[in-house]
Parts: C-alpha cells; structure tokens; sequence
C-alpha cells in the first residue's frame, strides 16, 4: 500500500472523528458558537506557529482577503455552524451523510450558474444521491424538519464555497494558507457572535474536558489538512478524494456505536448509495478543491 493510500485512510479516520468529539462538547452543555470559535482559533494558531518556524510567506492581495471574509461568512464557517447545529435535531451521523451531498451541489451550481453540462456520470449520481437521501430518511416525510434542513444546507453552503474557490483569486493560494486564514476570521466571527451578540460573556468558559476536545479538534483540523495535501501530492486529487468519502461513514458508524443512534437496512442502502453518487462524482472532478476539507 503506497503512503499516498495510508495519508488518505488516515485523513478519512481522522476526520470521522470531528462530528464525535463536537456531538461529544454539545451532550456537555456547549453550543455550536463555543465549540468552533476555540477549534478554528487553535488552527489559526496552529497553522500560524507552522508557518513561524518555516519562515514562510503568507501574505495576501486586498481582493484575497476580502474574498477570504466573504468565503468564512458565507462558506466555509457557515458551514461547520450548519452542520453543528443540525446534531441538536437528528442523529449525528444521519446529519453527516446529509452534508456529503456538497459535491452533487457542487455540479448542480455549476451547471445553473456557469452553465457547465453535466455529463451522463454526473447526472446518474445525481440521481442515486437523491435515491440515497430518500433511504437515508427512511422514507419518512416527517424527517424532513429542522435537522435535516440545516445538514442540506450546510451540504449547499460548502458546495458554494468550493465553487466559489475555483473560481475566485484564492486558488492561488496554498491549501494551508487559505484555512489559517479561513481559521482566523471564522474564530473571529464566532467570538463576536457568542460574545457580543449573544451576549454572554461565559461563553469562553471551558471545563476540563472542553479544553482537552477542542484541543483535540483543532488538531485533527490539522493533521487532516496535512494528509490530504501529502496524498493529493503522491496520488492525484482524484483518487483522494474517493477514499476521503469514507469519512461520512466513519462518523455513522461512530454514531451508532458510541451514541446509539438508530439505524436499519434503509440507513445502510442510503449511506452506500451516498458513497457511490460521490465517487461518481469525484471521479470527475477536475479540481483539488473537492478533496480539500477542513
């Protein structure tokens, strides 16, 4: 097995294990604000000691780093606070299988805004994506609520956010520069929002185990990130990211096991069928911001 196959693996693991320790902080009593302004704050200086000692140059035009706030806004903290929020209304793996669907709306923005035709792969993964999320509902009209709305719509907000990437001057940028910068602003912002807005000013508070797990995702955050550009380097964004598809199955699977969250055959066929709409469509990708999470 090449070292490209083991950062993948590794990277996918490791990812899975992000929604566990968030649903894991929000059992404890914190909210979504909380957990991501102390993750996205210990990347931004994680990243930020990294590129210390490497002496590396990360400086950014004007237009970068407007495009830099607008991405953290509207995208890339949009969608983690989504996708945080909807683990208060259904089980966490359930939410996180709803959120993979970013690459199908990847290609659906594509064609409606830039007019790109989706081949025949692309519209049959289309069409198992929505069989998947139907499976995945069980069938069951009455899953549609809240939850299950906030996971669609963190699915759709990082879908813009990668189109837009591709689209913007930040594809310039190294993948570790833009999330120190991503980092930066979103912890930025949820301080504001859980400090100020919010107005609770015991929002910052952490017990022990709070510090210890959000430590731990500001790590994972990281070491993710760092696997995917090691694997996207040995064995192409392609093939990456099929194996990093694996990660919505891990934090099922977690879910299950560690937290009891109910599952039957319809959830299984959904979650493959899941699986499979993505890898069609990773397939196909002709970029590496697909494979970029995190």
């Amino acid at each position: 097995m090449s070292t490209g196959i083991i950062a993948a693996v590794a990277a996918a693991l490791a990812a899975g294990l992000i929604p566990v320790f968030t649903k894991a902080l929000m059992l404890d009593g914190l909210d979504a604000t909380t957990i991501l302004f102390y993750r996205y704050a210990f990347v931004f200086i994680g990243l930020g000691i990294s590129f210390i000692l490497k002496k590396e140059k990360i400086r950014v035009t004007s237009r970068q780093a407007l495009e830099l706030f607008i991405f953290s806004v509207f995208g890339y903290g949009g969608a983690t606070f989504l996708l945080a929020q909807s683990f208060n209304y259904m089980p966490m793996g359930l939410a996180t299988m709803l959120y993979f669907s970013y690459p199908l709306f990847v290609v659906v923005i594509m064609g409606l805004v830039f007019k790109e035709k989706p081949n025949q792969t692309k519209i049959i993964a289309l069409i198992i994506a929505i069989a998947g999320i139907l499976f995945l509902m069980n069938f069951n009209f009455d899953l549609v609520n809240l939850g299950s709305i906030l996971a669609l719509g963190s699915g759709l907000t990082y879908g813009i956010y990668l189109v837009s990437l591709q689209k913007s001057s930040l594809k310039e940028l190294k993948n570790a520069v833009i999330i120190f910068y991503l980092g930066g602003i979103s912890a930025a912002i949820f301080g504001i929002q859980g400090w100020i807005v919010s107005g609770n000013p015991d929002f910052l508070a952490l017990p022990a185990k709070g510090i210890l797990f959000t430590l731990a995702l500001g790590g994972i955050t990281i070491f993710v990130l760092q696997m995917v550009t090691f694997a996207i380097k040995k064995i192409g964004s392609t093939q990456t990211s099929l194996i990093i598809a694996f990660e919505a199955v891990v934090t099922l699977i977690l879910g299950i096991l560690l937290y009891g969250e109910p599952w039957n055959g319809n959830t299984v066929a959904g979650a493959g069928l899941m699986l499979v709409a993505v890898i069609l469509v990773s397939r196909n990708a002709n970029t590496d911001s697909l494979s970029v999470r995190d």
